[in-house]
């Protein structure tokens, strides 16, 4: 199994649905994740997360489509994936100490809680 096909495994063993046609970048997506918490709560989205080495790097930030803020502010840029898709460059604290793809999804919602 490669580190990638673990994270997804990971992914979907929390019951989430994953896309994987971005694989060749190394990115996995989330579909219809419920942001939870802050100023987009009840909001479903798709979030792109890097993870072709997992577990060795956290991922440096994340994937969204809708676009959920505007692009040049607070480390919100276009990302790779294409039309309609954001990149939100956050920082994953404390990944010595949890190298799980449960400990990414509070990240997730962290950034969320934040924005």
């Amino acid at each position: 199994m490669t580190p990638f096909d673990s994270f997804v495994a990971q992914l979907k063993a929390l019951g989430y649905a994953i896309d994987e046609r971005h694989r060749d970048r190394g990115i996995a997506v989330i579909l219809d994740f419920c942001v939870r918490t802050g100023r987009h709560a009840g909001k479903v989205i798709a979030v792109g997360l890097h993870g072709a080495d997992f577990p060795m790097t956290p991922p440096a930030g994340i994937h969204i489509n809708p676009p959920l803020a505007a692009n040049g502010q607070n480390n919100v840029s276009e990302s790779p994936l294409g039309n309609g898709w954001q990149y939100w460059s956050r920082r994953l604290t404390s990944w010595s100490t949890d190298r799980s793809a449960h400990h990414i999804i509070s990240y997730i919602n962290k950034v969320f809680h934040d924005a």
